[in-house]
């Protein structure tokens, strides 16, 4: 969906998160279709695939973009109208299939789904712009990101209940966020973010100022790391979607005469990845187990979901078990002490803000012996690494 509205250009903000909560009866905005009958059908894969494939199809469903799942193989995503005039949300849980057509929107699109049956994803308005949804309880909740014009929810958190996805300023610029947290590459003409792992690792895209798209993963420390992407001639577009704990992602990719792509992997070396005899695949969701879910279009023109499992289940690696003691290391007279390197032996090493002047200053800790050091005719000194022989280094401001 995303490729066909993100021909857009991306200040940190922390304003806590406005919900604008409409309670509407279910009847009348849920377009209810008790006929339904859900299938799943078993497609035969090559000789040598690392998966087994089915597909997951609605009776009298013709186009069922699945885009979410939960680690329970519930889903949701969107499909057609009753009047085939617009794109309306689904679910499917607990075999159950259900439309949702957000109250007076143009198309409802649902694109995350947690284990908890929350749905989320975005509706676009008469004036083609995208805010936010949310599905809880059988309520809709409206979310625009804090001073945007626009918001695209791609992402819930199981764990922290923080939503993941984009949003538009007034001036045009596309940033990500993840709960209250701005998402904005260094640099970049416009930032993605889709998902945030349990481990708190945030997945997307950026645009550089060529006009290329670029992977990016970015840690619970803030730090960011640039991923491969794959070779893709002429490339309109490339998300990165998802990431589970064991540190496989799925992403999408387009080049500007094809068809849409899908690559699973490790991010740093996806690999090509198809539902067999599709004429597209995209692959929205990884599980936990590494199953990958989408949508594939057949031959005939009809849009069908899928669930791929991985013939040897990826083992999910539990997070750390963080338990730690803590230790202030302070110098007599020093209020302002930066430590930023350390040794294998317990020394340390950074920069201080000395009284008389104000300035910053180097220092090393070694053996207890507090040491200060000014590069001449420095502005500032500072120390970022620290060897296990004493060796300092870093940098100094003219």
């Amino acid at each position: 969906m995303r490729e066909s509205y993100t021909r857009h250009n991306g200040t940190k903000t922390t304003t806590s998160f406005f919900m604008f909560a409409l309670l509407i009866c279910l009847n009348s905005f849920f377009l209810w279709n008790t006929d339904a009958q859900v299938n799943l059908e078993p497609i035969a894969a090559p000789d040598g695939s690392k998966y087994t494939f089915e597909r997951i199809s609605v009776e009298g469903v013709d186009f069922l973009a699945l885009a979410a799942s939960s680690d329970f193989e519930d889903f949701a995503g969107y499909t057609k109208s009753d009047d085939g005039e617009k794109n309306v949300a689904f679910t499917l849980i607990d075999g159950v299939f259900k439309k949702y057509d957000f109250p007076g929107a143009k198309n409802t699109y649902f694109f995350a789904l947690g284990n908890n049956g929350i749905a989320a994803g975005h509706y676009e308005d008469s004036g083609g712009l995208f805010h936010g949804v949310i599905l809880e309880n059988g309520e809709w909740q409206e979310y625009d990101f804090p001073n945007s014009v626009q918001t695209e929810i791609y992402g819930y958190s199981d764990s922290t209940g923080a939503l993941t996805g984009n949003f538009t300023d007034e001036s045009g610029v596309r940033r990500g966020f993840s709960g209250e947290t701005i998402v904005e590459f260094p640099g970049a003409l416009e930032t993605y973010a889709d998902f945030v792992s349990g481990l708190g690792n945030i997945v997307g895209s950026y645009v550089d100022t060529e006009g290329e798209y670029h992977a990016y993963l970015r840690g619970p420390g803030g730090s960011f790391a640039t991923l491969d992407t794959p070779e893709v001639p002429n490339q309109e577009y490339f998300y990165l979607h998802g990431i589970n704990d064991s540190l496989v992602a799925v992403g999408r990719a387009k080049s500007e005469d094809g068809v849409p792509l899908t690559f699973v992997g490790n991010p740093v070396a996806l690999q090509g990845f198809g539902v067999p005899g599709a004429v597209s695949t995209e692959g929205w969701n990884i599980n936990q187990d590494s199953s990958v879910v989408g949508h594939y279009d057949s031959a005939d023109g009809r849009r069908h979901g899928f669930i791929a499992r991985p013939l040897q289940p990826t083992a999910v690696r539990p997070p750390p078990d963080l338990n730690y003691t803590f230790e202030s290391i302070d110098v007599p007279g020093v209020e302002f002490l930066a430590v930023t390197a350390s040794s294998d032996f317990g020394d340390y090493a950074g920069n201080f803000r000395r009284a008389v002047d104000g300035k910053d200053v180097g220092f090393t800790l070694i053996k207890g012996e507090f040491k200060d050091y000014d590069f001449p005719d420095s502005q500032g000194t500072y120390f970022y690494a620290l060897g296990n022989d004493g060796t300092a280094a870093g940098h100094y401001a003219r």
